[in-house]
């Protein structure tokens, strides 16, 4: 079975085009998932004075960290510590 130049460049392109959206949903829902780390994140330091010291602290060591993104805070038993640290950054001793 033979097929010509146009048949096989249809289905080229739909199958990149197959590919693409399934990428961009892959990014959107990856998005939306940071998104809403990134907003219970900033919930809790808004609700919590520990944390928004802790993160006052770290933004004067490094201005250029983001909370939530750069590093997460959590509630432990006897208070707020760093629990993830995304950055290249040195981690403080809070």
């Amino acid at each position: 079975m033979s097929y010509d130049a146009l048949t096989i460049s249809v289905v080229i392109t739909v199958i990149v085009f197959i590919i693409v959206i399934i990428m961009i949903g892959n990014n959107k829902a990856a998005a939306d998932i940071k998104l809403r780390a990134l907003a219970r994140h900033l919930a809790t330091m808004q609700s919590n004075k520990e944390a928004m010291e802790i993160c006052r602290e770290i933004h004067e060591k490094h201005p250029e960290l983001c909370a939530g993104i750069d590093f997460t805070l959590k509630h432990e038993g006897n208070g707020i510590e760093i629990d993830e640290w995304n950055s290249d950054k040195t981690r403080p001793d809070i």
